[in-house]
């Protein structure tokens, strides 16, 4: 993961280098974009190791996520093209762009802070410290922002910009035009649109009922990789690759020389030898029973647990005795109160340890013996992280959906519009879970975090799309149809622009020889391309259809009919 990072850092850049400069055709702008990615992602970096913290997995993948999240300035860029063929003056379009855009990318950079900002609740410290790095390289991205692109923006030569801007608008975009067709289906259509929106959300809701949450850190290579080959190769021919252990403790000393204590270890492994996921069991039952057996000519009829308590202290004696000590403690202690059985697994999946943890309660409750069992080992170990994360991640999301609806509630200044920009961002993540749960892929912990982050970062384009629809409405007092088609056409290209150059990020990752970075690099690409496309079409049909809601007046009903035919 750590050289699969030194490598995927310098790709995203440079992919996100070409895909600016193919966009706005200007150097100067290309590199200032950059420029702001490089200070964050070394300001973060630098925090954090200054600080003493080690660079570990969750925070290698850092710089993808800042150069990704640095996209959002791509909306000072969109706006100023726009401004400037309005304006054709440079420094008026550079103001009037920041007026413009400031409040909304302000808010996006909140949310988006706050996204990553609720894993510092969580209890594992690689995802903490991956939480505040990221919260923190947000902010100074912001920072950057609003000092050095519009900075930048007063050097570069008006001759390059008059070129770059010739095809910013919404008339001769091809683009624009797009994304104006789009938004005219929610606008003319708004019911159509959410009876389709709610039969697709069912479907999603079904599709996440399906989902299985699980951890298997050796699917994580692909089949073909070297690791998974002899895995495969090594569960076939032994007991299993993964460890698990039960320990079965008693308060009483010598407990385990009586032979019911012993019969009883022997029966709980026959029984979890019964699991497809168990391949072999061990315990101090099975040298006892080997000792006695030797000692009697090799006899078949003596290989089971001798009668007597006697007769089990002496075989362990001189076991003890010609045999290594570690052979003995790894199964027994030397009070003889606590059995370590080993319990050796086909499988890294988490739920295979679970599996054995209830069979050994099934067990217990079918023959009581006076003892505790306790589960151990690295299989547990598996089981435990696959729980906490997804505890976590529960909480964290919890978190996350409250702390964004306050910030939509704080950008647009009313709940009501906070809940209408709500719901295009539930609908994607449910519509992507919906998939991830069809599609029989596990929820593991790679996905896990991502269901806190990608709140943070799908609301910033229900952030700059209402924020922008009200101010235009509010400035030309135009009718509610055109302000909406003006929103998905000009902000809405800025929208798209920053789904792609995100997408384009983190597209690199899908070509990772690791599952995981495969599986997140598949999530955000679909999550922020998805996320656009339904801003863009559902929310005007919920502004339309709620529009007697969300005005404190009713709009005239001359600004509510649909313009006449233009190509639309």
């Amino acid at each position: 993961m750590f050289k699969l990072m030194g490598i995927f850092s310098p790709i995203a850049g440079l992919i996100m280098f070409a895909a600016i400069q193919l966009m706005f055709r200007n150097l100067a702008l290309s590199v200032a974009m950059m420029a702001v990615a490089m200070a964050a992602i070394l300001w973060s970096m630098g925090l954090l190791i200054g600080a003493g913290f080690p660079v570990h997995i969750m925070s290698s993948m850092a710089p993808v996520f800042l150069m990704a999240i640095a996209t959002d300035s791509i909306h000072i860029f969109n706006e100023f093209y726009f401004r400037y063929r309005e304006r054709h003056d440079k420094l008026a379009a550079i103001r009037e762009t920041m007026q413009a855009v400031s409040r909304p990318v302000r808010y996006t950079a909140l949310a988006t802070t706050a996204g990553f900002a609720v894993l510092l609740f969580m209890d594992i410290v690689p995802v903490q410290v991956f939480g505040g790095l990221i919260a923190f390289g947000t902010v100074v991205l912001r920072l950057f922002s609003f000092s050095l692109i519009p900075a930048i923006l007063t050097f570069v030569k008006e001759e390059n910009i008059v070129r770059a801007a010739e095809h910013e608008s919404i008339e001769l975009d091809r683009s624009a035009r797009f994304l104006r067709r789009v938004g005219a289906i929610g606008t003319d259509h708004p019911r159509v649109t959410a009876l389709v929106g709610f039969c697709l959300l069912l479907t999603a809701l079904v599709g996440t009922s399906k989902i299985h949450v699980n951890n298997n850190m050796v699917a994580w290579f692909k089949q073909s990789s070297e690791i998974r080959v002899a895995d495969t190769a090594m569960n076939a021919a032994l007991g299993g690759t993964s460890l698990g252990y039960l320990v079965v403790e008693s308060t009483a000393a010598d407990f385990m020389k009586q032979p019911e204590a012993m019969r009883w270890l022997e029966g709980l492994q026959r029984h979890l030898e019964t699991l497809p996921v168990v391949g072999k069991t061990f315990s101090v039952a099975d040298y006892v029973k080997r000792i006695n057996r030797v000692l009697h000519d090799d006899a078949s009829l003596f290989d089971t647990v001798p009668p007597t308590q006697d007769s089990i202290g002496q075989y362990l004696f001189l076991f003890s005795m010609s045999a290594k000590p570690a052979d003995l403690d790894n199964v027994v202690d030397p009070a003889f109160q606590k059995a370590n059985v080993w319990v050796q697994l086909k499988t890294w999946d988490a739920d295979a340890m679970r599996q054995v943890i209830d069979a050994a309660a099934a067990y217990q409750q079918a023959y009581p013996l006076a003892a505790s069992v306790k589960p151990a080992g690295i299989a547990y170990f598996n089981l435990v992280w696959n729980d906490e994360v997804l505890g976590d991640m529960v909480l964290g999301l919890g978190l996350a959906l409250v702390v964004v609806f306050v910030i939509l509630a704080l950008a647009f200044r009313s709940a009501r519009w906070a809940l209408v920009g709500y719901i295009p961002l539930l609908f994607t993540i449910l519509l992507i879970y919906g998939v991830v749960g069809f599609i029989g892929k596990d929820f593991d912990m790679p996905l896990s975090v991502l269901s806190c982050l990608s709140l943070g970062m799908a609301v910033d384009f229900a952030i700059h799309f209402v924020s922008r629809f009200r101010q235009h409405l509010a400035e030309t007092g135009g009718d509610l149809r055109e302000a909406l088609l003006w929103t998905a056409a000009r902000p809405g290209k800025g929208i798209f622009r920053n789904a792609l150059l995100f997408a384009a990020a983190f597209s690199v990752m899908m070509f990772a020889p690791l599952t995981p970075y495969i599986a997140v690099g598949a999530f955000i690409v679909s999550m922020m391309l998805l996320s656009a496309l339904l801003t863009v079409l559902f929310l005007p049909a919920l502004i339309m259809l709620g529009r007697g809601w969300l005005f404190d007046q009713p709009m005239p009903a001359a600004k509510l009919a649909p313009a006449p035919a233009q190509g639309d």
